[in-house]
């Protein structure tokens, strides 16, 4: 007998927690976002504001700053790296790729495919992606919206039938991309330019904005917090310095109380509240 659409969102929203994850593993968040992993050790995020989110930046465990192609990490100091809807937004996903692999031994991605990009199509998204016999193909967006046909027809929003399924089937319209040692992937169309993307002004969320969401928040989501919580509270200790490196040469790094100071390129970071790998100070 087949699960209902019910049983199979309840599914859909557990996935985060039925990964190939050891208890002993050391696992980075990448993109944590709003809804980190509650197995994740460590958190990388590049926005603090609400820029590519709705809701405000989870900093409940030891959190860097810094963009995902140019991690401050040692080669290899991860056993699992997680990248949940961050290879979509990348104008390089080649360096993306290439910097997993450094600073991971395995991992998972997991980003909307290609038929989603088609039928439901968002501006931030610069790539479509489809798993096909275990390689990533990856095809860069030539616009926020390049199929002028299916793009246009906006089935989603104007057809219900169509609205049920997509909704219903988010498996259908997903890539789950378990990897280990390496990431079989090709770019299709490596000289595509994505400058048409404008980065989205800097929104902060306010007070009531906050208020609102958590309102609207369902059992899913109070799920996922609950259990972050509960994973939070039994987290091992993590010495966040001693993985760090610099993310411009991989220089190990002197560190003071305010600052992470790169001896080999004399790049400074700013070491106060979140360590912040996103712009040197």
């Amino acid at each position: 007998m087949k699960p209902s659409y019910r049983l199979n969102n309840i599914l859909w929203s557990l996935r985060k927690i039925r990964l190939p994850l050891c208890a002993s593993d050391l696992v980075l968040d990448v993109g944590s976002g709003s809804n980190p992993h509650p197995a994740a050790d460590v958190l990388l995020e590049k926005y603090v504001d609400a820029t590519h989110r709705y809701e405000a930046l989870v900093v409940d465990r030891p959190t860097v700053l810094a963009d995902a192609c140019k991690m401050p990490f040692k080669d290899k100091t991860f056993d699992f790296i997680l990248a949940f809807h961050v290879l979509e937004h990348m104008h390089d996903p080649a360096a993306f790729m290439k910097e997993l692999q450094r600073v991971g031994k395995a991992g998972y991605i997991e980003t909307p495919n290609a038929i989603f990009e088609r039928l439901s199509p968002y501006d931030v998204h610069l790539l479509e992606i489809m798993d096909v016999e275990g390689v990533l193909r990856i095809h860069k967006k030539s616009s926020a919206s390049p199929d002028s046909f299916l793009n246009g027809i906006n089935l989603i929003k104007k057809n219900t039938q169509w609205r049920k399924f997509f909704y219903r089937n988010p498996e259908l319209f997903h890539i789950r991309y378990i990897w280990k040692d390496r990431i079989q992937y090709e770019i299709m169309n490596p000289e595509t330019s994505t400058d048409w993307f404008i980065d989205p002004e800097m929104r902060l969320i306010e007070d009531g904005q906050l208020d609102a969401r958590r309102n609207m928040k369902d059992f899913r989501g109070l799920a996922m917090a609950a259990i972050r919580k509960w994973y939070c509270a039994k987290k091992r200790k993590v010495d966040l310095d001693r993985m760090l490196v610099c993310p411009e040469c991989h220089g190990g790094l002197k560190v003071d109380p305010d600052y992470y100071c790169c001896p080999e390129c004399g790049t400074r970071y700013s070491r106060r509240s979140i360590p912040d790998f996103t712009a040197p100070v």
